[in-house]
């Protein structure tokens, strides 16, 4: 078989998604799992950048100029802005139906299923 006649076979490939068998207990708690990862990252980040905030106030508050208080409170506030940032990023990567791979952002917010394939990923409270 040539290498021409292998890339023409592959174009009569069927493009349908592909979709795992998952119970729907294990579905839910990979979700659980995932949001829980870019929580957690927002959380610390927001650690990060009230410290840093609060180090600017103490440094603002001193009678002297204390300019490694002051760099401190720069590089911890910009950690945790670079972390907001990967944890943004890391939501788009991560947080998708693990039937599907579809990305349950906004579109699920309220809601209890899947947009795309209707697969239940959320309980009901």
């Amino acid at each position: 078989m040539s290498i021409l006649s292998m890339g023409h076979s592959m174009q009569n490939v069927s493009t349908e998604v592909t979709r795992r068998e998952l119970a729907p207990d294990q579905i839910i708690r990979i979700v659980k799992e995932r949001y829980r990862v870019f929580r957690y990252l927002m959380v610390v980040a927001g650690i990060w950048v009230l410290c840093g905030g609060l180090m600017y106030f103490v440094w603002l508050g001193l009678a002297y100029s204390n300019s490694s208080l002051r760099m401190v409170a720069f590089v911890l506030q910009m950690a945790g802005l670079l972390t907001m940032t990967i944890a943004l990023a890391v939501q788009r990567a991560i947080y998708r139906c693990p039937v599907c791979d579809t990305f349950l952002g906004r579109k699920l917010k309220g809601k209890y299923f899947c947009p795309n394939c209707d697969t239940q990923v959320k309980l009901p409270r």
